[in-house]
């Protein structure tokens, strides 16, 4: 169950971006399944207020003032994103991603009320170039990862998903304001349809098993630092690992 769960997930992101990876291979898709797709696209977002992308509650933030920080990933102001909702692609969608609360956020057209998606009906969504899909236990079968969005790096043979957060702090003494702590992020490797969650530099290694002399001579080359910038080091020996083993 978990390595078609990993097939779907990469079936779905490489016809969806073309551009993220040179090793995909893109899925035949009829054009019966274009003019289909296309033709529900156009009609839901011509809806406006009776759009299904509108289908959620109103989202409130939190019940105390924000003392540091904002809980959005990026920044606390909306940009026009994708979302595949309840089986319906929706383009150029003013929304945000709340890390704090693992919530999708959309503009309502009056552009002043934001509404909050229900999560079990998103299937993915995109937002300053970066891809999430909705992944979890109830979807794959196993208890590496948690239900949430993960934001899907790089696309190759093995795939990287990087789990992203944030935290509060109440702090009782400012009148219960809070303070919204630096951003997390947690990594995991799709290798041969297997979940792996690494962290350090030897971790990722461990995970990818073979050519671990060479990844490492290539780090050094590129002056990669793995403290420094985890996700850019993760992506880049994992596309080096894909390019030494890649099947002439």
């Amino acid at each position: 169950m978990i390595r078609g769960a990993a097939f779907t997930l990469l079936f779905v992101f490489q016809f969806l971006l073309p551009n993220l990876s040179n090793a995909q291979v893109k899925p035949e898709i009829s054009s019966e399944q274009l003019i289909v797709s296309n033709a529900a696209s156009v009609y839901f977002n011509s809806l406006n207020e009776q759009s299904g992308i509108y289908r959620g509650v109103e989202y409130t933030g939190f019940p105390y003032k924000l003392n540091n920080g904002h809980q959005y990933f990026e920044t606390q102001f909306p940009v026009k994103g994708s979302v595949y909702y309840d089986g319906i692609l929706y383009n150029d969608i003013p929304m945000w991603y709340d890390l704090v609360k693992n919530q999708i956020i959309v503009q309502y057209i009056d552009e002043f009320s934001e509404i909050k998606l229900h999560n079990e009906l998103v299937d993915y969504f995109s937002i300053y170039d970066h891809h999430f899909v909705h992944l979890g236990r109830d979807k794959i079968g196993n208890n590496v990862l948690s239900d949430g969005f993960y934001d899907l790096v790089y696309v190759g043979r093995t795939q990287v998903l990087v789990k992203r957060s944030k935290e509060t702090l109440k702090e009782v003494s400012t009148g219960f304001a809070l303070t919204i702590l630096k951003q997390k992020n947690e990594f995991y490797l799709i290798k041969e349809g297997v979940y792996l969650p690494v962290k350090t530099q030897s971790s990722v290694l461990n995970a990818l098993g073979s050519k671990q002399k060479e990844i490492q001579e290539f780090l050094r080359k590129s002056n990669v630092k793995f403290r420094k910038d985890p996700e850019n080091a993760i992506v880049r020996m994992v596309r080096y690992h894909d390019l030494l083993t890649e099947v002439k």
